[in-house]
């Protein structure tokens, strides 16, 4: 098992170490001046020196390659960069947003695994049946529905319609604890929604594999009760395929929250991106992107490890 937890801790480092090459090239192949861009959300970046002398403070004036090797090394340091929009440090940023992203994370965590878990069970109980049916039918809408037009629609029903929810803004915890849960009620529903389906169709599909085992009959004709067959007996093995599930949820729930934080125009890590590509702000787009992508990776990781903990054949000797 050491081993094992050796190798995939080195290969999420390898994937990372391409992932932030890919990032920073990208990054400069955007069309445009990122200096200039910054000057439209900064007017005091408008004058032709100004924009000269914070190229070269920025070392946009030197090899791509240098430009790479200096930002990974004050990366790794804790030195993100200063925003070309703001002239305010990056990590700052990151850390004023991060508890907002947090928390809309932790609210699509948790409509994933309370809808898609209970919906996957009763479909595989009641197997063939009107309501399997109608849940398998409402996990594949969950999966397909883009992320931009079911936030059209809940915001046209819940808050123009109904009035139930605000619109759009973010009122932190602190403030009102009533007011915080409703103005990401919605955001997070949205961002867990596509989760839920992948995982009711996931567990649906591994549970019903598992209840045909042989081992599940003789649980069954020794006279046990159901709920014990299916707790007992049934739930640990059939949970292994849908591990994987849940990690590969987790990157659609923080792909989504950028397209969620800027609709509802909620001040976190996602919309903090979605200005950045506007402003062609460089540093903030690095940083943004390689904390996704180290997000992403560290779910994988964690999965894997659990998957290799529940299952020693994927193992590496």
């Amino acid at each position: 098992m050491k081993r094992y937890v050796i190798n995939r801790l080195l290969y999420s480092l390898l994937i990372l170490f391409f992932v932030s090459i890919l990032i920073f090239v990208l990054a400069r192949l955007m069309p445009g001046d990122p200096i200039r861009g910054a000057a439209m959300f900064n007017m005091d970046l408008a004058d032709k020196e100004i924009i000269n002398d914070l190229r070269i403070q920025f070392g946009l004036d030197r090899p791509v390659y240098i430009q790479y090797v200096t930002w990974l090394e004050d990366f790794a340091k804790g030195n993100w960069g200063i925003s070309l929009g703001s002239g305010e440090q990056v990590l700052n940023m990151f850390l004023r947003r991060l508890p907002i992203t947090l928390e809309l994370f932790a609210g699509a965590v948790f409509w994933t695994f309370i809808i898609g878990f209970p919906l996957g069970i009763i479909a595989a109980l009641k197997r063939n049946s009107w309501l399997d049916a109608s849940l398998t039918t409402t996990s594949i809408i969950g999966v397909s529905i883009p992320v931009f037009w079911e936030a059209i629609v809940l915001i046209y029903l819940f808050s123009v319609i109904l009035h139930l929810f605000p619109p759009s803004g973010f009122v932190p915890f602190s403030e009102s604890p009533r007011e915080n849960l409703l103005s990401v009620a919605m955001p997070t529903f949205i961002m867990g929604t596509h989760g839920a389906g992948l995982l009711a169709r996931y567990v649906r599909s591994s549970l019903l594999e598992v209840l045909g085992e042989d081992y599940i009959r003789t649980a069954r004709a020794k006279g046990l009760r159901e709920r014990m067959v299916i707790l007992g007996h049934a739930a640990k093995p059939a949970m292994i395929p849908v591990i994987t599930i849940v990690g590969l949820s987790w990157g659609y729930v923080v792909g989504g929250s950028f397209i969620v934080e800027y609709m509802f125009a909620i001040p976190g890590l996602g919309r903090m991106g979605v200005n950045a590509v506007f402003a062609r702000d460089f540093p903030v787009i690095q940083a943004t992107l390689i904390i996704v992508a180290l997000n992403i990776l560290l779910a994988n990781l964690a999965v894997d490890l659990l998957y290799g903990y529940l299952d020693p054949r994927v193992r590496v000797n």
